[in-house]
């Protein structure tokens, strides 16, 4: 099964990565689709099947929002600079495997400044990236959606139309009331790890 991994940090707009997810399955599929809270099975060993995520799929999007550069852990030093920040690990697996790195960045495009980014993810700063606005979400994703199709044509479409009853509005439903049950209210993170995952600092 061709997928996309979504890859973004829980303290930077987390409900963009889950709408990307929503609309992204719409279109291809959920098998299509690795986005952790939803994909990683209950028991399964989420680190492992996270790395394993990135292996297996042919594109990682980068989900860059304003505090993605920026953040940083409880003592204040950035998250990008520790080479346990899964996050990073996400990405520098991404690129070593010559995957299809993608950045989305979320109403503008932030500035990689190389001085903050560590090394091993310069080249994300020369990646060709794509913008989704909040206002533009829709023809922002459609544009996405068809340049995915056209780098990868092993994403088909989905097989039947999303429904209520189906992955569609169930899966929505379930990421988002995860994403405020552990984000919002518990604080664990999710920045490509499962939300019942023990680490924090993504």
């Amino acid at each position: 099964m061709t997928q996309v991994f979504l890859s973004y940090r829980t303290c930077d707009e987390p409900f963009a990565a889950a709408f990307f997810d929503l609309e992204l399955t719409r279109e291809f599929g959920p098998d299509a689709v690795f986005f952790a809270s939803r994909s990683i099975a209950l028991g399964d060993d989420w680190e492992t099947a996270m790395f394993n995520a990135v292996s297996a799929s042919v594109a990682v999007l980068v989900v860059i929002g304003p505090r993605w550069l920026t953040a940083a852990d409880a003592d204040g030093r950035p998250r990008l600079q520790n080479p346990r920040d899964f996050v990073r690990r996400e990405i520098e697996l991404g690129l070593q495997l010559k995957k299809q790195v993608i950045p989305v960045h979320l109403e503008r495009r932030h500035d990689l400044d190389l001085d903050a980014l560590p090394e091993s993810l310069w080249e994300l700063a020369d990646k060709q990236s794509t913008t989704v606005a909040f206002r533009n979400s829709k023809p922002d994703l459609e544009r996405l959606v068809t340049r995915l199709r056209r780098q990868i044509p092993a994403l088909a479409p989905a097989k039947a139309p999303v429904s209520a009853a189906g992955t569609g509005s169930n899966t929505h439903n379930t990421v988002l009331g995860t994403v405020h049950g552990n984000v919002i209210q518990s604080g664990t993170h999710i920045g490509g790890i499962f939300l019942g995952g023990p680490p924090a600092g993504s």
